[in-house]
């Protein structure tokens, strides 16, 4: 029905006036031609039904339960005696009755419904007097023009007689208004469009009318339209009225582009909406007001102004702004109680956004900073009024209109937010969208509104789309003030706060449950895109990386804590990346050397200390929030993170206090790594957060990984490192080099045998391998420092002494095991002193015979040669029984 209004008014709009406002014209009264006559249409419907229930509870009172619920009309009541009844138990029905019950029919599509609609318009109701009304109207409207064409009777005598016709009819309307009541309320509007025809083509076209005369007159009828729609209590005489009202300029026009009588004459009609706004809450004739002022307003502003029209166009503007805000405010008041403060959308929040546009517009040219000033003003404007609101009346009426004071409130912050990028950027579009987008969602959260929802939902992303269409820095380039930076941030909080609102939200359907995550993840990447563009565009090559390692750290702080405040668990998801960021950051920075400034140079001493602190505050708040498998993963994650910095920076700081000689920057990377594993173990702080809740974790698997790097630092030490130590001298086995070894081995083997890892058989053979490498490194540190061999593989194994010494210390080992084992009789370890024992002897002969010299020769055998007599004095034969000691 309204599209097929509309396009009647269209076509017939621009056949009779033959120019682009026509078409404009037409539609809008064939829309509200059509709106009325499906109101009509509804209220027989209702009444027809009603009729219908009535005659089915006069037929059958009792029979159906569901109807005899149904209470009788007053007469009934006072007249039918007190009766009680008790109705019959049902009984199936009849087979034939069963075969002729037929399936529910099928949804009408919208090709049904537009049919159904077109065919009730011209069968159903007083169709000749809606086509009359229609054809009366146009028939002014042509007899207007072809008067004024051919000139045939005086022009005052043919506007006296179209007034005179529109009295006529709007006084035969009102004393209809009790026998026809539809008929009547059609033929007072009708009467009151034409007069208003009447008097602006007197004012307008003939100049017939001086101005204070011909506005006096639109006063008065906009006061007789308004009063009579009162008393009657009829929305669509208003309508009727204020669609002809608005109607006349657009259909009159003779294009002297006269803003001001036009802006003048839509005051005083607007001024007539809000006095019946005063008493009444009708949205069709707030809506009425609002699209054809601001639609005309936007039309002339896109058409005719210029820089010279400011003084005289900006004091309108405001007036309609503070007019459309105000009816929006009554309509909230004049609700019924269960629905006080409910809030129309399109003035609240449609309001400040075309009039907003229509200010940008203004003040493009020659004013810099007018419109971030306008965003200041109109901030103001709706704090102002919130905090007027938000007291106003008894508790239940502030309880009611709480959901309008919050809007205007969020239109406040919003405007306020939005000057400080308008001062610095032109972009305010995008940003616009960006904020209107989370009110709309914020709105449609509170008001269970789909639509308000959605469109909120994909503002979000088209704000985003059309703010980097427009690339590039404008206005000031000043760290963080400047449009770029704020206008990304703003876009990344509004989908953040959209992605809230939906996440808290326990009326959404299906489909919009997920609608929450792609707007955080559209948040978060616009929020961290722009700080690290930020920081790439302030800060040296060298102090970006700390900054951004900060600005992610505290970021994902915030969130976590939010998220804990908040109930928000998808906040917390942010912080579990932060580890990983950490990683990457390290794996960019570190190098192998040990002696490098890698984390502490360039502020870094300032920055990883506080990000590991804001580490450790986001793991502690995510308790509760985070999956607590992801969150053991992040705690071992910070824990060997924080040991590889303390121990660069520790082996650095070494290096610059003994200047880089010898092995003691390269005992940091043992030692240090060491003491974190014995932190873990820390009975001070086994009962403290997060050892009480993670122990596991750090004492365990964090353990193990140290352990494990542990045990490649002991070998490689022992294979690489001669053990220079200045300016102490070299002493074997009580040097640094070696102390150290001996420390980190029996931390080891300590910190297996408390945590089980392997089995006593492994264990054992773990420990001792170990050991006999590292004695066998040790000696030959001895012989190095002694004898002067260089330390390296070719030196060593082509050494006599060396090798004669090596023969010697297995010879002695194996004396040393195979006794031990007699005494403990222990059999495995015997065998493991009679293997070495094997070694040695093959050793002799096959190596030592044909390297060594005499001298060293004779030296090997002998004492071999007494070790094995030792042996085989004090441990001949294995034990036959492995006892425990």
């Amino acid at each position: 029905m309204d599209i097929v209004g509309i396009i009647i008014g269209g076509v017939l709009g621009a056949a009779l006036l033959r120019h682009a406002g026509g078409w404009l014209a037409g539609m809008l009264f064939g829309w509200l031609l059509a709106r009325s006559f499906r109101q009509s249409a509804k209220i027989e419907g209702l009444e027809r039904r009603l009729r219908d229930i009535e005659a089915l509870i006069e037929e059958q009172p009792v029979e159906d339960p569901e109807i005899a619920s149904v209470p009788p009309r007053r007469e009934e009541r006072e007249e039918a005696p007190l009766k009680v009844f008790s109705p019959p138990a049902p009984e199936p029905a009849p087979a034939a009755v069963r075969s002729e019950i037929k399936p529910p029919p099928r949804a009408p599509s919208l090709e049904d419904h537009l049919q159904a609609k077109i065919k009730a318009f011209f069968t159903e109701g007083n169709v000749v007097l809606r086509v009359g009304l229609l054809v009366l109207f146009f028939g002014v409207a042509f007899l207007l023009k072809y008067a004024a064409e051919r000139n045939v009777i005086s022009i005052e005598m043919r506007l006296l007689g179209v007034a005179l016709g529109g009295l006529g009819l709007l006084g035969f309307g009102w004393r209809q208004r009790q026998a026809r009541p539809g008929f009547a309320l059609l033929a007072q509007g009708g009467g009151i469009g034409i007069m208003y025809l009447t008097v602006f083509a007197a004012f307008k076209l003939y100049h017939l009318l001086p101005t204070p005369l011909a506005f006096a007159v639109m006063l008065g009828l906009v006061i007789t339209s308004t009063a009579l729609a009162l008393l009657q209590d009829a929305s669509s005489l208003a309508l009727f009225g204020g669609a002809g009202g608005f109607l006349a300029p657009v259909l009159l026009s003779t294009g002297s582009g006269n803003h001001v009588a036009l802006f003048s004459y839509y005051a005083l009609l607007n001024s007539g909406i809000l006095a019946v706004s005063w008493f009444k809450a009708w949205r069709s004739l707030n809506l009425l007001g609002f699209i054809f002022t601001l639609g005309i307003g936007s039309m002339w502003g896109l058409n005719s102004y210029q820089p010279q029209h400011f003084a005289t166009a900006e004091p309108f503007l405001i007036l309609f702004f503070l007019m459309f805000n105000a009816i929006g405010v009554l309509f909230a008041f004049r609700q019924p109680p269960n629905l006080r403060g409910y809030v129309d959308g399109t003035l609240v929040f449609g309001t400040p956004v075309v009039c907003f546009s229509l200010q940008a517009g203004m003040v493009q040219e020659g004013m810099p900073h007018g419109l971030a000033y306008s965003a200041l003003a109109v901030s103001l404007f709706y704090i102002v009024l919130a905090r007027f609101l938000w007291n106003k009346g008894d508790e239940r009426l502030r309880q009611g209109m709480r959901t309008l004071t919050e809007a205007l409130l969020a239109l406040g912050i919003v405007f306020a937010t939005l000057a400080v990028p308008l001062a610095l950027s032109g972009r305010w579009t995008a940003v616009t969208w960006a904020m209107e987008g989370a009110a709309l969602v914020w709105v449609g959260n509170r008001q269970n509104r789909v639509l308000a929802r959605s469109s909120g939902f994909l503002l979000q992303f088209a704000a985003g789309f059309c703010f980097l269409a427009d690339g590039g820095y404008y206005g000031t380039r000043l760290p963080v003030l400047n449009g770029t930076y704020l206008g990304s941030a703003i876009i990344a909080l509004s989908a953040l706060f959209s992605s809230w609102q939906l996440c808290k939200a326990d009326t959404l359907r299906r489909w919009e449950k997920w609608h929450h995550l792609p707007l955080f993840f559209w948040g978060c990447l616009w929020w961290f895109c722009a700080g690290f563009i930020e920081i790439d565009r302030i800060f040296s090559h060298r102090s970006e990386d700390h900054c951004n390692l900060l600005f992610t750290a505290l970021s994902c702080a915030v969130m976590t804590r939010l998220a804990a405040r908040l109930n928000w668990k998808t906040a917390a998801w942010p912080s579990l990346l932060l580890p990983l960021f950490m990683t990457l950051m390290c794996l960019d920075k570190i190098g192998w050397q040990s002696h490098r400034h890698l984390f502490f140079a360039d502020g870094g001493w300032a920055v990883w200390p506080l990000a590991f602190v804001l580490l450790h505050d986001s793991l502690r708040q995510g308790r509760g929030l985070l999956n607590a498998r992801c969150l053991s993963v992040n705690h071992i994650i910070g824990y060997l993170l924080l040991t590889l910095i303390v121990t660069s920076e520790g082996g650095w700081l070494t290096h610059q206090l003994i200047g880089g000689a010898g092995v003691w920057n390269d005992l940091a990377w043992g030692l240090i790594p060491a003491g974190m594993i014995l932190l873990a173990h820390s009975r001070w702080l086994e009962f403290r957060w997060p050892l009480a809740k993670y122990a596991r974790a750090y004492q365990r698997h964090s353990s193990l990984v140290l352990a494990f790097l542990l045990w490649i630092w002991l070998l490689a030490g022992s294979f690489g490192s001669a053990g220079n130590a200045p300016p102490l001298p070299f002493i074997p086995l009580l040097n640094p080099l070696e102390l150290s070894q001996i420390a980190v081995l029996l931390l080891l083997v300590w910190w297996l045998l408390r945590h089980r890892l392997l089995p006593e058989p492994a264990l054992a053979a773990f420990g001792a391998g170990t050991a006999f490498l590292w004695l066998n490194t040790a000696l030959a540190r001895a012989v190095h420092h002694l004898a002067a061999v260089p330390f390296n593989a070719d030196a060593m194994l082509s050494s006599r002494l060396y090798q004669t010494a090596l023969a010697i210390f297995w010879a002695l080992l194996s004396l040393a095991l195979m006794t031990a084992a007699g005494r403990r009789r222990s059999r495995s370890v015997w065998f493991a002193g009679s293997v070495l024992i094997a070694a040695t002897v093959l050793k002799l002969f096959f190596v030592d015979l044909a390297a060594s010299g005499k001298v060293e020769r004779i030296v090997s055998f002998i004492a071999v040669g007494i070790l094995l007599l030792l042996i085989g004095y004090f441990s001949p034969l294995p034990p036959k029984k492995e006892e425990a000691p």
